[in-house]
């Protein structure tokens, strides 16, 4: 399969995610809100893992003539064996209704004090973000990585790499059997 036959369902009406799935597939998803079923922080590699699941399979499930349904999700990971240190993750499901798979985008290390934030005020990152950045919305453009990096690295950006890993499996012929 190549992506001019393939109908892509995004689990999400997040403009940051919308764009994402375009860059990676040079096509314009459906783009539902479903819930993740998660925090809407979450905290762990599992919650993002499983939000995004979730969110590509209610998708799929409610846009019968798209063949690929799609689940971003962003979260947050505490790394305990290497560095001790928290990142933020972005996270693809990729679900056809046979087959699941899964692509992630790059950790990236967060400040300190954003997460004594989070979990202080039990708040979400793109709060903070937004506060920091002295805007609001940020998580539909440029998000955490825009902000952090001075817009060397977006949200979009991110999540597009996630994307394609998630959705290599069907349409490369060295993943058939």
């Amino acid at each position: 399969m190549n992506d001019a036959t393939l109908r892509y369902v995004l689990g999400t009406k997040n403009e940051a995610k919308r764009l994402a799935v375009q860059k990676a597939t040079g096509i314009d998803p459906i783009c539902l809100a479903v819930p993740s079923g998660v925090p809407a922080q979450p905290m762990s590699e599992q919650e993002t893992i499983t939000g995004a699941i979730n969110r590509a399979k209610a998708a799929l499930a409610l846009a019968p003539e798209a063949q690929i349904g799609l689940g971003l999700e962003g979260g947050l990971m505490y790394d305990e064996a290497f560095t001790g240190q928290w990142y933020l993750i972005s996270v693809c499901a990729a679900w056809n209704g046979k087959q699941l798979f899964l692509g992630k985008g790059l950790a990236f290390p967060m400040p300190k004090q954003a997460i004594e934030r989070i979990v202080a005020e039990k708040t979400e990152l793109s709060v903070i973000m937004d506060e920091w950045g002295q805007t609001s919305g940020s998580n539909h453009r440029g998000g955490a990585y825009a902000l952090l990096t001075n817009d060397r690295l977006n949200r979009s950006d991110v999540f597009c790499e996630a994307v394609i890993a998630a959705i290599t499996p069907y349409q490369s012929r060295f993943y058939t059997s």
